[in-house]
């Protein structure tokens, strides 16, 4: 029997308009910052100004904390890569290769997954 697709959608606040869609990569700790592949969307608590470089990898971003006028939504408006913020717990909320799709004007994440 074949998976079955189910959709789910997540509401926080748009914060870098656009929209993007791509594999999740989940950042549980420093080490997973080593091995973000491209084109995929970041999924962290929040985005601090060290982190700035993986911007030129990603497609979006997902981000548990903040809010419009923090450092990483300015980063992403800068980098032109949409970005929903205030999406409480998206670390466990999202799996890494999951796809997600993220509008940065609306804040709406969506996850669409195969289940067996």
């Amino acid at each position: 029997m074949s998976g079955q697709n189910s959709t789910k959608v997540y509401s926080g606040v748009g914060a870098a308009p656009g929209r993007a869609s791509g594999q999740a990569y989940v950042i549980r700790n420093a080490e997973d910052v080593m091995s973000v592949p491209a084109g995929s969307i970041l999924v962290m608590r929040i985005l601090h100004p060290h982190l700035a470089p993986l911007l030129s990898r990603v497609a979006g971003l997902v981000i548990e904390e903040g809010a419009i006028l923090q450092h990483a939504t300015t980063l992403a408006r800068e980098c032109g890569i949409p970005a929903a913020v205030g999406i409480r717990d998206a670390r466990n909320l999202f799996q890494d290769g999951e796809l997600l799709d993220v509008d940065g004007y609306t804040g709406k994440v969506t996850a669409k997954r195969v289940t067996d």
